[in-house]
């Protein structure tokens, strides 16, 4: 049987929906989703040193409750998660989530 997330398109969804199958997303698995959203969004804006990449991690962890709310907990996967760690895109965070 293969696991479909059943949520509509954008991260924010994941964080709010939940996954059909897989285990429940440890805060871990949270900040992992959000430094490689913040990873791929700047490197996308050409925006590369640590400082910077860092900096904006620690404010959307900061943030990260209130933006994205009920992320730990939610059901992810293992392949999702190794696939979000290696995506190059928002697109292919989004689609890793599927």
């Amino acid at each position: 049987m293969r696991c479909h997330p059943g949520f509509p398109l954008g991260l924010a969804a994941f964080m709010l929906g939940g996954l059909g199958c897989g285990r429940h997303a440890t805060q871990a698995d949270c900040e992992v989703i959000l430094d490689r959203m913040v990873v791929v969004k700047l490197r996308q804006k050409n925006i590369v040193d640590t400082d910077s990449v860092s900096k904006m991690q620690a404010d959307l962890r900061r943030d990260a409750e209130a933006d994205f709310p009920g992320c730990v907990g939610r059901r992810i996967t293992d392949s999702a998660m190794d696939c979000i760690k290696k995506a190059e895109s928002q697109e292919a965070i989004v689609k890793c989530l599927r």
